[in-house]
């Protein structure tokens, strides 16, 4: 059985320090930008119906003394269960580890495995981000505002509401394969899009790039909230990060509700016999598409 002891807790056994420097994990971003449904009390199954879209072949146009003619259409439904999984870690912290350590070993303890259930969270949402039927993009060429703006175009199309959430791999939001390349004025090597080797969409002269140049970065461009997360994959083989830009209606997460809206529940428990307090991070989630045209898988080069 593993557990935290001296042998590997040794941070600040014995000695007075100012503080501790933690190694944690991002935290989530895709919380806020799928749709979340609690499972009903007595259930660990949330059920979430789609509508069958209506189109205007539904819509019928009828002249003066005509209008009783009418052809009623038919609602339907198409539910997608989603039962709710454990997602959890859990450790052993000795009595001699916590109290030999003056650097808050329990509380940083238990931020850093309630991080990293949150980390999974992103993981397991992203991996339908990977699966959605249209893909915009190439493993050999970065990111661009060619491809976001393709990727709007499609959700449009298809009738996705808005508002929509794009999700990138650092690489690329950053350096030679990122977004942020387009502010650039030339491209300055084989890495870059096309856009930039023209000139980039981005580049002086216009609102957006000015900022992006001046903060270093947006959170908004074209409507489209951006963001980043390590838990994007990629295709080793190809270096191909796999993001996306979708509606939070492509994806739900089912989850039980600890209050609040909280998914990630911390617990503690003491266990006498090895002398040691038991630290447990609860995830209960789990994930299902639910209309996939209402999200655009991105493919880009990384490296």
């Amino acid at each position: 059985m593993a557990y935290t002891d001296t042998d590997v807790a040794t941070g600040a056994l014995g000695l007075a320090i100012g503080g501790a420097i933690v190694q944690f994990n991002k935290v989530a971003v895709m919380p806020s930008l799928v749709n979340m449904v609690p499972c009903p009390k007595g259930s660990v199954t949330a059920r979430v119906p789609v509508y069958t879209k209506l189109g205007i072949s539904n819509v019928e146009t009828a002249s003066a003394g005509a209008e009783g003619a009418e052809n009623q259409e038919v609602i339907t439904t198409t539910p997608v269960d989603i039962e709710v999984l454990r997602n959890h870690i859990d450790v052993l912290i000795t009595d001699l580890a916590a109290h030999g350590n003056s650097d808050a070993l329990m509380v940083n303890a238990g931020q850093a495995i309630g991080n990293a259930v949150a980390l999974e969270f992103d993981t397991q949402a992203l991996q339908l981000v990977d699966e959605f039927a249209t893909t915009v993009g190439a493993n050999t060429t970065g990111m661009s505002m060619n491809n976001l703006f393709t990727a709007v175009g499609k959700l449009e199309e298809n009738s996705a509401p808005r508002p929509y959430s794009c999700v990138l791999h650092p690489l690329n939001m950053w350096g030679a394969f990122g977004i942020t390349s387009e502010t650039q004025g030339f491209g300055v090597g084989t890495g870059h899009v096309a856009q930039n080797d023209t000139g980039g969409a981005l580049s002086g002269g216009n609102a957006v790039g000015s900022a992006l140049a001046a903060a270093g970065w947006v959170s908004n461009l074209g409507g489209v909230n951006m963001y980043t997360s390590p838990s994007v994959s990629i295709d080793d083989g190809a270096g191909t990060a796999q993001g996306g830009v979708f509606a939070k209606t492509a994806i739900a997460c089912a989850y039980i509700d600890f209050g609040g809206g909280g998914f990630v529940q911390l617990e503690t428990e003491r266990d006498a016999s090895l002398a040691g307090t038991e630290l447990v991070a609860n995830g209960y989630f789990a994930f299902s598409e639910t209309v996939d045209l209402h999200g655009v898988t991105l493919l880009n080069e990384t490296v």
